[in-house]
């Protein structure tokens, strides 16, 4: 029970924290052409075995799915469930655990003395361990006749140690998403 507790919590917290302090990159292949574009769908995923429970499962994929359509759509394009889309969608994500070190000297006392005699003093270090939980996420727009990537964008940050209600984490994956589609198609304006 208490892993299906974590799991769940993960998957809550997989919106990364919210907008501030996530930071965002995207890249394109500049030999393709992003004119015409208006329809979509969603590429198959394909299993590799070792996937991340916290990040692979029905409630993510579901939030991420629908935070993206809702970006895309947004922007005039429509998802298709038959014939030849003009682009395919895919996501991957990625939870990684981080730590930092800070060490503190608590120096006192009086020094150095005449001549390089010394006068008292003491000194203690403190060493603190931060650690906490990095997400990826990566939307990337692949070419349906090539299946070659011609789009991607990504967020990163810390993820919320929180437990989150569903309506309030699609509504942080909502605006991660918008955030990562906000450069596609490359060179059209808001």
């Amino acid at each position: 029970m208490r892993r299906v507790q974590r799991l769940a919590c993960a998957a809550l917290a997989f919106a990364l924290v919210g907008c501030s302090g996530v930071s965002y990159q995207s890249d394109f292949d500049q030999s393709a052409s992003f004119s015409g574009f208006q329809t979509y769908r969603w590429a198959e995923r394909t299993d590799v075995g070792d996937d991340d429970p916290r990040v692979y499962n029905a409630i993510v994929a579901g939030r991420v799915k629908n935070a993206v359509n809702k970006a895309l759509q947004a922007k005039g394009y429509g998802e298709v469930t038959s014939g030849t889309p003009d682009f395919l969608v895919s996501w991957h994500g990625a939870i990684e655990g981080k730590m930092s070190y800070s060490t503190i000297n608590n120096n006192y006392g009086y020094g150095w003395g005449w001549y390089g005699r010394g006068y008292g003093g003491m000194g203690t270090s403190t060493t603190y361990v931060n650690e906490w939980d990095e997400g990826t996420l990566i939307v990337g727009i692949v070419d349906p006749q090539s299946n070659e990537l011609i789009w991607w964008g990504s967020a990163n940050g810390e993820l919320s140690k929180t437990k989150r209600p569903p309506d309030e984490a699609q509504r942080k994956a909502d605006e991660v998403a918008a955030k990562i589609l906000e450069g596609f198609p490359p060179g059209r304006e808001e």
